[in-house]
Formats: structure tokens, C-alpha cells, sequence
């Protein structure tokens, strides 16, 4: 999912995280409620002229905002510009106030929402806007506002989007208590084949314990009258009932659509921190593969090493039966390979043996292949002898145990993350919002450049390494080219068409 470390961004759906503007007064809800939920096009895929396809990913993220609006008495359709462009009605019979929602897979996305935002509005003159998405919650109004102007709302605030929809916000369920069936049932057949015949994401939970400083999942959550902290954030699970409810509906329709196979993200952002619950899942998972004898169910998912080498040795066995549920693969997130790293970007857990070890376990006790989330090249923290150690471990344990490498570039600053609002970040933030084409490089994919990695050493150090594990036969990560705010025109153009079609198929 461009170089968003493949998370979804259900936080597009959390409810009563933060304020947010209200819409005015005489706001015209003719027609509503109703609404249009798009998911744009990915930023590196070609021109649907040249290529219709784009990266074809379910948007569970949207689906869950759709679900969750569906269930209030919403009339919800959904759109996925990867498949097909989206065509706002044009009849000008119908009253003005058309709603529209975006949602925003990264920061990535902040220009492609803004292009489709102005197409729809040339298209439709008087438009309001919702905008849904991780990214969406780690900006100020006054960053919002700038970049999508008086007329787009943050949909991920309960409060902002009853009262844009003109509902009642009581109608709103949580979303780990919402069925993902009512959205699944809106998606035409040829659609949910090209969906179901690839990975897609499963809502299965959200939150982390841990902290890092490049993550930007939330971490907190304010009480929106006050603005203050009221808890930190912590794994909260979908009802386990329904999970399995929505897997056996997609488990039924892939066989009804000729399809043998699912597989599936699971949407944890570390799969093993919360055993007891995970254990349940993974029966619900199994008792679903008994009640449908060759068809097949892979999962995979993201770790801390500290997570899974405890649920290791807790005593209840949840690895194994994970594997008997078919969870095949799991992406540790390593992100260095020195303790002085690791303590700088608040990822102390981490050290060299449990690496090892959880590579080791994962791949000769349990047969689950390990995946290396390398997220390095921190700012402040990286060197060129840190750099190499993270390349030579990658390298190591892809010989050794058959690691997948997945490599990435940390990007010290991003919407949601400890150097957003750090005021020694101020300029390149302010730079960004003056240019939003440049977000595009906050892809954790994107080569480092000025914007990201002031230091021409570290730059040029982190391209160096970064490439070296690129270029490593068995990782599975494109890196793609970063805009930044000083290029020409010509210059853009050539990072536009070296990065097309570089993204996850």
C-alpha cells in the first residue's frame, strides 16, 4: 500500500479522538443523508488510458466507514478509482450540497485527494467533503483547512460527520462492533473478484502498546471537550462473532465467484500483543477452514519481537494455533541493529538476540516464514557502522533462515508521529503544506532527500543501504523516487514517470 508499512487505516473510523470544524449554518442537506466514498487512485499507478488497473486493494477502511454509516441510515456508495474513475452526477436538477467522502491511505495521498477534490468540484461546482484516514488525525485544522480548503470536513470525528450527514451521531456504532456484510453486499461481483483474488486486509484489530517515533498510529485519545489526554491508546479487538461472520460471507462469495483461495493482511499492528484474544481468533478461523474442507485461508501480519517471544513462552500456545489457522508469514518489525538506535526512536525493546531468536522460532518451531520490516536511516540516530550492521543482519538472516526482507526509509516527521509537531521540524512542515505535491516524500518507499534527511552524509549513507537491501533477491520492496518542493517542472516529471507502476500488485 505505497510505503504506508501496509497498515490499514481504520483509524478513518475511530470515534470521538479529536475536535473538529463543524459545518455552518444554512448548510443545505436536501438530499442527504446520503453519500459517495471513494478510494483514489494509487499515487505511482499509470493513467487508467494506458492502464485501467491500478493497485487493486480492498479498501477496508472505507468499507468500515461505509459499514458503520450504513447501519445509521446512510445511503452509502462506494468507489475505487484503482478499478474505475469516479463520475460525480453532473445533472444539475439535483440540489448542490453532494457529499463526498475521501479516504487517505498516507501521506502519500494528501495531493491525490486534493486533485480529485478539485476534478469533482469542476465537475459539480458546490461540494462538501469528508476526509477519512490515519493521516487525516495527525493534522491541525489550520493544516487541514489550508490543504483541502473551507469546504472539506475531517470525517474521522463522529461529532463532524453527524452533523455534516444531518444524523443522529447515537446511530453511529463503534466500529469493532460493526459488520463489514452491509458494505461487502454493496460491492458488485466483478469488483469483489478482483478484490477477493488478491491480498486484501481483514478488520481484525487496532492499536499498539508501543510507541515508536516514526509510527504515526494514535497513540492517544483526547476527550474532544477539552483536548486533553484522557487514556493511551491500547489493542482493541473486533467482536470475535463478528470477524467470523464477515470472513465465513467472504469465504462463501470467493467460492460463489470460482475462487479457491483467501489471502489475508490481518489489520494488527502487532499481531501477537494481545494473546487471550488472538487465541480466540484463531479457533474462530479454524472452525471456519473446518466448515469449508480445501478451501484455504493464508494470513499474515505485523510483530514486535517482543510480543511474539512472549506469547511464545506464555503457556497457551496461541503460535501454534495460528499456524493451524493459517498464519504463514509475519513481518517483524527489526527497524536497526544497535541499542543506541533503537533507544533513540523509542523502540528499547529491541535487541540483537531477541531478533534472532524470534527470526530463528517463527521459521524452524512454529514454520512461519519471518518477514524483516527494516523501517532505518533514522535521523539523529543512524550511522554509516548502524547502517551496515542492518544490512548485514538482513543479509544474514535471509541466508540463513529465509527471510523476506521489507525495507524502508524512517521518516522522522509524518502526520501523527513524535516529530510532527517538533518545532525543529517547523520549516519542512510548513514547506510541505505550501506544497502538498511533496508528501508524497513521507513514503516510507521514497528515497531520503533534503526535505526528509538534512545531513547530505546520512542521505547519501541511507540511499546507500537502503538500495543494498533493495537489491537483496528475495525483498520485496520498490523504492521510488521523492518529490520535494524545489523541483522543476521537468525534474517532477521525471520522478513521476520513474515511480509509475511502482507499487504493490
Amino acid at each position: 500500500m505505497g510505503g504506508q508499512l501496509k497498515s490499514i487505516a481504520i483509524s478513518s473510523v475511530i470515534t470521538g479522538n479529536e475536535t473538529g470544524r463543524k459545518p455552518e449554518r444554512g448548510f443545505d442537506r436536501r438530499n442527504l443523508p446520503s453519500i459517495d466514498l471513494i478510494q483514489p487512485r494509487h499515487n505511482h499507478a499509470r493513467d487508467p488510458s494506458i492502464e485501467p488497473l491500478g493497485q487493486v486493494y480492498m479498501p477496508t477502511s472505507l468499507l468500515t466507514a461505509g459499514a458503520r454509516l450504513l447501519e445509521a441510515g446512510v445511503d452509502v456508495s462506494f468507489h475505487d478509482e484503482n478499478i474505475m474513475p469516479y463520475r460525480p452526477s453532473a445533472n444539475p436538477d439535483e440540489p448542490s450540497a453532494k457529499c463526498v467522502g475521501i479516504n487517505l491511505l498516507g501521506a502519500p495521498y494528501i495531493p491525490e485527494a486534493i486533485r480529485l477534490m478539485e476534478k469533482i468540484g469542476s465537475e459539480t461546482g458546490n461540494t462538501t467533503y469528508l476526509l477519512g484516514g490515519q493521516v487525516i488525525s495527525g493534522l491541525t485544522q489550520e493544516q487541514f483547512t489550508a490543504l483541502f480548503g473551507e469546504s472539506a470536513y475531517n470525517g474521522n470525528v463522529d461529532v463532524v460527520l453527524s452533523s455534516v450527514l444531518g444524523i443522529d451521531p447515537a446511530k453511529l456504532i463503534p466500529p469493532e462492533k460493526t459488520s463489514l456484510i452491509p458494505a461487502y453486499e454493496k460491492i458488485p461481483d466483478d469488483v469483489m473478484k478482483e478484490y477477493l483474488s488478491r491480498e486484501f486486509s481483514l478488520y481484525v484489530s487496532q492499536g499498539c502498546k508501543f510507541a515508536c517515533n516514526f509510527c504515526a498510529a494514535v497513540r492517544t485519545v483526547r476527550d474532544p471537550r477539552t483536548s486533553k489526554v484522557v487514556r493511551k491508546v491500547r489493542e482493541t479487538y473486533r467482536d470475535i462473532e463478528t470477524i467470523g461472520a464477515d470472513l465465513s460471507y467472504l469465504v462463501n462469495r470467493a467460492k460463489r465467484l470460482g475462487i479457491s483461495e483467501l489471502q489475508i493482511y490481518m489489520s494488527n499492528l502487532d499481531v501477537f500483543q494481545t494473546p487471550a484474544k488472538l487465541l480466540e481468533f484463531a479457533h474462530a478461523v479454524q472452525a471456519i477452514r473446518a466448515e469449508n474442507p480445501g478451501f484455504g485461508i493464508n494470513l499474515r501480519g505485523l510483530a514486535t519481537v517482543e510480543s511474539f517471544l512472549q506469547a511464545r513462552d506464555n503457556g497457551n500456545g496461541v503460535i501454534g494455533e495460528m499456524a493451524k489457522a493459517g498464519f504463514h508469514s509475519v513481518g517483524f518489525g527489526v527497524d536497526g541493529m544497535t541499542a543506541e538506535v533503537w533507544k533513540a526512536v523509542n523502540k528499547g525493546i529491541n535487541s540483537e538476540d531477541k531478533c534472532l531468536e524470534a527470526i530463528r522460532s517463527s521459521r524452524e518451531d512454529f514454520g512461519i516464514t519471518p518477514e524483516i520490516l527494516m523501517v532505518f536511516g533514522h535521523v539523529g540516530a543512524d550511522t554509516e557502522a548502524s547502517l551496515t550492521l542492518a544490512y548485514e543482519f538482513t543479509l544474514g538472516m535471509v541466508r540463513l533462515h529465509g527471510a523476506v526482507p521489507r525495507p524502508h526509509v524512517s521518516k522522522s516527521f509524518i502526520p501523527g508521529n513524535n516529530g510532527w509537531d517538533d518545532p525543529l521540524n517547523a520549516g519542512a512542515v510548513a514547506s510541505l503544506i505550501a506544497n502538498p505535491e511533496a508528501f508524497q516524500a513521507l513514503d516510507f518507499t521514497a528515497l531520503p532527500s533534503p526535505l526528509t534527511h538534512p545531513s547530505s552524509e546520512l542521505r547519501e549513507l541511507s540511499t546507500e543501504y537502503y538500495l543494498k537491501i533493495c537489491g537483496i533477491p528475495e525483498s520485496t520492496t520498490l523504492h521510488v523516487r521523492p518529490i520535494t518542493p524545489d523541483m522543476t517542472p521537468e525534474e517532477l516529471a521525471a520522478v513521476r514517470s520513474f515511480n509509475e507502476g511502482r507499487y504493490d500488485h
